[in-house]
């Protein structure tokens, strides 16, 4: 059976828009965060969830913001990579166009974890018509006092930037990124250091994939713990997975993690078309990036 958390919204009518999510209890998770935790005591929730990176390298999330040294006298940056750009991959794009706020709350939940005062958003050039959705959810938040200075009636304040690629393949790989975004070319940088704590401009930096932001704000509303046992031990939550090709119901499809592969393409999509005897091609893609 699917299991609808991330995409739960997305056949509600205006998804998109900032009511629909407040009705639906949205930015709950950033109040609750900014009002009664502190900045570490949202990593340590983000690392009992066992939420890991869900661009396809599965590096934990909580260890990876863990390592970002909060004392540094520099700037501190989350990024999140939208450079959605594996063949046979739309669940980034689907996240941002039907519920681009769900993304904002993750980005700015991150932001105060990392006491980072700046976030970006480096988007593929081809999702032109997402960089409108997102700048409209930016404009809503911001009117609704959860972006800028004195968020949720609090001293934290953060700023978000949409920031378009060229379509660059390599730029899905956090290093490269973080160079096409300073403005040189998207190649990727040696390691270590790592952006963690040589990031964008030097500074310490994070750099997430949407779907892994969008999950934080569950995880600080209902508990790591929680988040942990929809999953497996070691890969807590639910996961996303693109699938095309020759099956009967292709699309994105919201899981479990440790769903069996076998059940996700001969139940939920419907089987193989012409039947498992004619051995056509299919395809599962989740993306090998940060």
């Amino acid at each position: 059976m699917q299991t609808k958390l991330l995409t739960r919204r997305f056949d509600t009518p205006n998804s998109r828009s900032i009511a629909t999510y407040l009705a639906d209890g949205g930015y709950a998770g950033l109040k609750k965060a900014l009002t009664g935790m502190q900045p570490a005591e949202v990593i340590e929730e983000v690392k009992k969830s066992s939420l890991r990176g869900r661009g396809g390298a599965g590096f934990p999330t909580g260890m990876k913001w863990g390592f970002v040294p909060v004392n540094s006298p520099k700037p501190k940056y989350v990024v999140c990579n939208a450079d959605e750009s594996e063949p046979g991959t739309c669940k980034d794009r689907e996240l941002m166009e039907k519920d681009p706020h769900q993304l904002i709350e993750g980005l700015l939940i991150a932001a105060y974890a990392l006491l980072s005062k700046q976030v970006f958003i480096y988007i593929r050039g081809e999702y032109w018509y997402l960089i409108a959705i997102l700048e409209q959810a930016i404009a809503e938040a911001r009117e609704h006092g959860f972006i800028g200075k004195n968020i949720c009636g609090t001293s934290f304040e953060c700023e978000i930037v949409v920031h378009p690629g060229a379509g660059a393949y390599i730029c899905g790989e956090e290093t490269a990124l973080l160079n096409s975004l300073e403005g040189y070319r998207g190649h990727p940088r040696i390691k270590p250091p790592f952006p963690a704590v040589a990031g964008l401009y030097g500074c310490p930096t994070v750099v997430n994939n949407v779907e892994t932001f969008c999950a934080v704000p569950h995880i600080i509303v209902h508990g790591g713990d929680w988040y942990r046992s929809l999953g497996t031990e070691k890969s807590g939550g639910t996961k996303i997975f693109s699938v095309s090709g020759h099956v009967n119901r292709p699309g994105n499809y919201e899981v479990r993690m440790g769903y069996p592969l076998k059940q996700l393409i001969e139940e939920d999509c419907g089987g193989i078309r012409g039947g498992a005897s004619s051995r056509p091609s299919f395809r599962v893609a989740h993306r090998f990036r940060s």
